[in-house]
């Protein structure tokens, strides 16, 4: 670009005006709702493929529109998703289990990802549009009447396996070890990797003494369900090791009563 002065215009503004030619445009405002770090990003359309794939393996489920993700249930519109800067900088489709509603009908729920700051929350999104919230993966039995999902906490919780009674939410057993790669043989067996905390770091209480192993979770014949560990995992590679120790073996138990602390 040429860049005429006037004749009569001092050395200091012509510096000046030369300045202000060359200097660069600031960069386009992004949409409301894009994390930088992610927009472009090879991690984005890994995510948007998988969203994509879901979406056309599941007829009706979901359809996403630009920054709107919507959700439906018998073809009717149950809520719509939009990316907020605010709250949820994105919304995703991450998953879809199959489970038996009040009616008896086996249908298609939608796992949905909150995307905010460094953090993720993910649901499962109801008929009514309410959210079940699970914390990692979800796993429906083959009748749609169990779902299992892990909570992985290195600290005080010591991660967890959460079994619903579904469509009775309230109806909750859970396993002191959070599992992972969930395999149903049918509606009272599956096999899943596992790790049980045998107790937080005191000097560090988002570490903990982990233990890893492949596990087979079922139902006894009294209707409890038990986790029996059947080999000992490496925690890095997720590879048999050899340790002298006895398994562990755990049966489900309801959540503790919340408990109140009281004043008089």
């Amino acid at each position: 670009m040429r860049l005429v002065l006037p004749a009569f215009a001092p050395p200091a503004l012509a510096i000046l005006v030369s300045l202000t030619a060359c200097k660069p445009s600031p960069p386009p405002q992004r949409p409301e709702g894009i994390d930088p770090t992610f927009e472009g990003s090879e991690d984005e359309r890994r995510t948007m493929a998988v969203e994509a794939a879901m979406i056309a393996a599941n007829p009706g489920l979901a359809l996403r529109n630009g920054r709107e993700l919507t959700i439906f249930h018998k073809n009717e519109a149950v809520t719509t998703y939009t990316n907020d800067p605010k709250g949820c900088q994105r919304y995703f489709l991450t998953g879809v289990v199959k489970l038996r509603g009040k009616d008896g009908e086996l249908y298609p729920v939608a796992g949905v990802t909150c995307h905010f700051a460094n953090s993720e929350n993910t649901y499962l999104v109801l008929p009514n549009s309410d959210k079940y919230v699970v914390r990692e993966e979800a796993s429906a039995s083959p009748d749609g009447r169990i779902l299992a999902s892990g909570f992985d906490r290195a600290d005080n919780t010591q991660g967890m396996l959460t079994l619903v009674q579904w469509p009775h939410i309230h109806d909750v057993v859970l396993f002191p070890a959070h599992c992972t790669s969930m395999a149903w043989q049918d509606e009272s067996h599956f096999t899943a990797t596992c790790w049980h905390n045998e107790g937080p770091n005191s000097s560090n209480p988002y570490d903990s003494f982990a233990n890893y192993f492949a596990a087979r979770i079922e139902k006894d014949t009294a209707g409890k369900w038990q986790m029996q560990g059947t080999q000992w995992l490496d925690r890095d590679t997720l590879k048999p090791k050899a340790v002298t120790k006895p398994l562990y073996h755990f049966t489900a138990a309801p959540p503790p009563e919340p408990r109140f602390d009281r004043t008089t």
